[in-house]
Order: C-alpha cells, then structure tokens, then sequence
C-alpha cells in the first residue's frame, strides 16, 4: 500500500482551467477534467469464456463552474463562433495565501509552466448561467476536447 505525504496531495485551489494565455477563468468555484477510454471487443476463441477489450481510441472533457462576471460575454461568443478554444489545466504559479485576485492583488492566476499541466482546444459544448433572486449568479461551462490532451512537462 502505497504511502502518501503532504507533498504527493494536490490542493483543489490550487488546480484550475486557463485559456490559451495562460490566464484563470474568473472567479472559479470548481473544475472537472475527465478522460475516457474508448474500448472495442477484441474476444476471441483463445480467450475462452472471457471476455477481451482493447482501449481503441481517446476523448476527453472539461467542465469549470464559476461566479459570474462580464467574461460570460466573451464564452457565449467563443461558444456561437464554434471554433475550438485552447485550453490549459495545471497548477496556478502564485502561492502566497496572503495575496488574492479577488482583493486585486492580481489581476488573474496564471498557470505555472515550471509543472505538469495540460493543453489541448476544445469546443464549447454547454453554457449555463444561473441568477437566483437574492445571490450572485454563476455559470457553468462545459468543453469537448477535440484531437489530443497533450500532457506538458517542463
């Protein structure tokens, strides 16, 4: 059984989705990358009674829920122009908890290159926003991945 230390466990905070200039989508409450193999049955009389699958092929997606903010505008364009969209999802580069985006000590999170992250485009395949009388609307965005989620290490 494997051992886990503090070093090996990741910080949801800290794990976001960035768009092709390595800036964090705005006010995020949670993110969702799931990658699925695709199988196909490759059975046959030397396998007896078991069964046999073979991955045949990859695809991937990603889902971000946020709070809402004039950014909105700018996915519902992205969205109707049906044009992929460069993703990236990593590790923000600023730790110092004292220091946030949402009292202005910076403009945005940026993604910290000098980590394993991930890229790849992606059409827009869902938009959502929610506006509760009395709260602070949000909006949900979903992405298809289109072609490779390539895995960059420094």
């Amino acid at each position: 059984m494997p051992t886990f230390t503090q070093k090996s466990l990741i910080q949801g905070n800290s794990l976001m989705l960035f768009n092709a200039s390595g800036h964090s989508y705005a006010y995020a409450t949670s993110h969702n990358l799931a990658v699925q193999g695709e199988t196909q049955d490759i059975s046959s009389k030397d396998h007896s009674v078991w069964s046999a699958s073979a991955v045949s092929r990859y695809s991937w997606s990603i889902s971000s829920d946020n709070l809402a903010t004039d950014e909105y505008d700018d996915l519902y364009a992205a969205m109707i122009s049906g044009q992929p969209q460069e993703i990236k999802f990593g590790l923000k580069a600023e730790n110092d908890p004292e220091l946030t985006v949402a009292d202005g000590d910076y403009e945005y999170w940026t993604l910290d290159t000098s980590k394993t992250y991930y890229q790849g485009k992606a059409i827009i395949t869902n938009l959502e926003i929610n506006a509760e009388n009395g709260s602070i609307a949000n909006y949900t965005i979903e992405l298809q991945g289109v072609g490779k989620l390539e895995q960059v290490t420094p």
